[in-house]
């Protein structure tokens, strides 16, 4: 009997595996580089890259994801950068989380914890703590909301700046 129960522990630490208190089973498919890419009436709306994906069911984690933003005519408008995040198959939305960076093609800095890309909206969004740089000016709050290229932010709570606002 004492075998039995040590066979199946055995089995059982073959089968799964935990990584980051996400519970990954010999089903999940494991990729490194990789790419994924939404288009939408043949242009590119964002482009999204990591060095190691694993897919669950309908929802793909990703590590050291880069997403770039494109506009309508396929221009590229945005950088993200984060540690790690989910890709919703379903929905298209993404979350980022740990140390999110967003940079935009005119040099506007985003910096938080977690974010959100909701695609059926078309924008970012959190409601952690953000910092964010245009030019020369530094603002803070609590929650955001803004389009891919932050072009028009709004902060939801405890704004803070310096400089004039625009």
């Amino acid at each position: 009997m004492k075998y039995i129960f040590i066979l199946l522990m055995i089995a059982g630490l073959f089968g799964c595996e935990k990584e980051n208190n996400l519970e990954i089973t010999k089903e999940s498919e494991r990729v490194t580089s990789f790419t994924l890419k939404e288009v939408n009436k043949s242009s590119l709306q964002w482009e999204l890259k990591g060095k190691r994906a694993v897919y669950l069911r309908d929802t793909i984690v990703i590590y050291e994801l880069q997403l770039f933003f494109y506009n309508r005519e396929g221009s590229f408008t945005s950088e993200l950068k984060a540690d790690s995040g989910y890709v919703f198959e379903n929905t298209k939305d993404l979350r980022a989380m740990g140390n999110v960076i967003v940079q935009s093609k005119d040099s506007t800095i985003l910096w938080t914890r977690e974010l959100n890309w909701i695609q059926k909206e078309q924008k970012i969004q959190t409601e952690s703590p953000v910092k964010y740089k245009k030019g020369d000016k530094i603002y803070t709050g609590k929650g955001l909301e803004s389009d891919s290229d932050l072009k028009h932010i709004i902060i939801k709570e405890k704004f803070q700046g310096k400089g004039e606002f625009e």
